[in-house]
């Protein structure tokens, strides 16, 4: 007797969301012109299908100073120093702390410090934008549960980075940037 394989259907079910990308940018220090809101939701569309996420996110990004950074650090983290980013996963925070945060949506604010990006970009020989979208990505990854805390980790951590924002640099059409964004390579990280 043959057995009988159901007929599969061209419907998912129960459905599944297609993923929506809400972003939400607030600039308190120079970026790249390049950097617009635009581009953050390209990379973070990109991102979040390669990590295999859909339905409704929502990112808050901040590109701010090592003071507010500093200050930030501090509050949340009980640390008095400058770092690079800083993410707020919702709904661990009863509201966002600078983004709109959509209930029912996942997502959280990325906090960047624009003067420790550029001190980065120069020790590791790439340009400014490519590195505040390489932290963007971090943020992005912590907010989908990587996590950074050993060398082993980190690692593998940053490889992915290097990888998601190499994929989408060849990815995207040449007339989004004019054929300018510089080249990533293997960082020196």
């Amino acid at each position: 007797m043959a057995a009988v394989c159901p007929r599969r259907s061209a419907r998912l079910w129960p459905p599944v969301a297609e993923l929506a990308v809400t972003i939400a940018m607030d600039v308190q220090a120079p970026v790249p012109e390049r950097l617009t809101e635009a581009t953050l939701e390209s990379v973070a569309s990109f991102v979040l299908s390669r990590e295999g996420v859909n339905g409704p996110w929502t990112l808050g990004f901040r590109f701010t100073t090592d003071v507010d950074i500093q200050r930030m650090h501090l509050e949340f983290m009980g640390l008095d120093s400058p770092t690079d980013i800083l993410t707020f996963p919702y709904p661990l925070f009863d509201e966002a702390v600078f983004g709109e945060q959509d209930q029912g949506s996942a997502g959280g604010d990325i906090v960047i410090s624009v003067e420790q990006a550029s001190t980065q970009a120069e020790e590791v020989g790439w340009a400014l934008l490519d590195e505040l979208l390489f932290l963007s990505i971090h943020g992005m990854l912590h907010l989908l549960g990587w996590d950074d805390h050993d060398g082993p980790a980190r690692h593998a951590m940053l490889g992915r980075q290097e990888a998601l924002l190499r994929d989408w640099k060849a990815k995207v059409e040449p007339d989004v940037f004019d054929g300018s964004l510089d080249t990533v390579g293997e960082s020196k990280r």
